[in-house]
């Protein structure tokens, strides 16, 4: 049975929740940002099945662009509205495979790896997450990754509601130039990335516990 606590903060939190939903709908690179790029959601609401298929890129509609971005560069995703639900994001890259572009590549295979986290901070009264109340993420492409076409996957997780996680995915279309020789690691399946039980899924963010730490769910950073 939920606390009291937790029963409060839902409750407080209701006359949010239509308005509350959000979407990464625009990629920002260093010469132009592009909604074109990004195989638009198609629905506001969050995806709940951390199984489905659909968690590589969400339901969507069909990018119509590849947007050609250089190894090193900053990017970013640009949202429809603040992140508004408590909990951590990532962002991955999955390598298009031999003979396809990826417009025509669905994601599927072990070809992700991540390259960026944005975690969970302690408070003695709820857990913080760095991404709450954020209008745009961004990180930077690691230098020395390999040039070809690539998925640039975002994921924010919210943590509103404890042990139901809220999945918000999006996934732009990039060409990555002047890229290196690095070997990202590890590779991994999506879905298939992390396991229902995961302790950054089940974390009660109502009762935070002294000394407790957060991970984010997934593979560790391929940092190049």
């Amino acid at each position: 049975m939920p606390s009291s606590t937790t029963i409060f903060w839902l409750v407080m939190c209701l006359p949010h929740l239509a308005l509350a939903h959000y979407r990464f709908q625009e990629l920002l690179t260093p010469s132009q940002s592009s909604r074109a790029a990004i195989r638009q959601p198609t629905i506001i609401d969050p995806m709940l099945d951390a199984t489905s298929p659909l968690m590589r890129c969400n339901i969507h509609t069909p990018a119509t662009e590849t947007v050609t971005i250089d190894a090193g560069s900053n990017i970013g995703f640009k949202l429809d509205n603040v992140i508004f639900h408590p909990g951590p994001a990532a962002l991955y890259l999955g390598k298009v495979p031999e003979g396809k572009s990826a417009a025509e590549w669905d994601g599927s295979g072990r070809s992700w790896f991540k390259i960026k986290n944005w975690g969970g901070v302690y408070d003695p009264v709820m857990w913080d997450f760095e991404v709450l109340n954020k209008l745009q993420v961004n990180a930077t492409i690691p230098a020395n990754t390999p040039s070809g076409e690539y998925l640039l996957r975002v994921e924010q997780i919210g943590l509103l509601i404890p042990q139901e996680p809220q999945y918000y995915v999006s996934c732009a279309q990039v060409r990555i130039v002047n890229g290196g020789t690095g070997k990202p690691e590890p590779l991994v399946e999506i879905p298939g990335y992390f396991v229902p039980d995961d302790p950054g899924l089940q974390l009660d963010i109502y009762h935070p516990v002294a000394g407790e730490t957060y991970r984010v769910p997934g593979p560790d950073v391929w940092e190049g």
